[in-house]
């Protein structure tokens, strides 16, 4: 039968957490109905370590055809070296399991090893996916500091329920959804990154849910409702 093996690799303890990681593949395995067999999680630096020393050997030889490997983003394979992260994905789908990053939803399979050029436009989606992220951190930390050092409000507040342009299109991406269409098709055809798709469904399910506990929420209201009634306009 087959399995489901997550893993999880953080750098620094102090500077980073893994509960973000296992959020991220906890929902997508909730999603696919995937039960996740076996959790591999490691604090260590991909660029200082091998791939005994980070489990990626042991878990590559537990992998028999069939099974499947959660990760939330490519670079948890080895951040710094492009070389070990290309030679542990085909180790991967060689063994005939499956490589899904959870945060894209993105996925390589035995067929790519077959398709060198769907092999590596997956690949380059999900480095891709993660750059963009990266990039868009740092310059939100650049512009705080900013709006800090000119005594002005670090930006808009914990919480706040604010309009997206996402909303209009919600009751299309719970149809695709729905299709089992992949978070990453879903923000090509939006023209977003799925990153941003992510965090509003994210937010999507965290102001239903406050709604509910308020007694504004009714079946088949849209999130735009939801967000008015919420702020006391609905």
């Amino acid at each position: 039968m087959a399995k489901n093996y997550a893993y999880i690799r953080i750098s620094d303890a102090r500077k980073q957490h893994s509960h973000g990681q296992r959020h991220n593949i906890s929902q997508y395995a909730d999603k696919h109905g995937f039960f996740i067999y076996k959790w591999y999680e490691y604090t260590l630096s991909g660029a200082s370590t091998n791939k005994s020393q980070r489990g990626l050997i042991d878990l590559i030889e537990r992998l028999t055809p069939g099974d499947r490997v959660l990760v939330n983003d490519i670079e948890r394979l080895g951040r710094d070296s492009i070389s070990d992260i290309m030679e542990v994905t085909t180790r991967i789908i060689n063994a005939g399991a499956e490589i899904h990053f959870c945060l894209t939803g993105d996925t390589l399979t035995p067929s790519h090893k077959n398709d060198v050029g769907q092999f590596f436009i997956q690949i380059g989606r999900a480095f891709a996916a993660q750059d963009f992220s990266k990039q868009r951190s740092l310059k939100a930390k650049a512009a705080a500091a900013s709006r800090k050092a000119n005594n002005l409000p670090a930006g808009r507040a914990k919480g706040a329920i604010v309009k997206s342009r996402l909303d209009s299109s919600e009751n299309q991406i719970l149809f695709w959804l729905s299709q089992d269409v992949f978070k990453s098709e879903i923000a090509r055809r939006l023209n977003c990154s799925s990153t941003a798709l992510i965090k509003w469904l994210d937010r999507r399910d965290e102001l239903i849910c406050q709604a509910r506990e308020r007694g504004l929420y009714e079946s088949g209201l849209s999130i735009g409702e939801v967000k008015r009634r919420l702020k006391g306009k609905g």
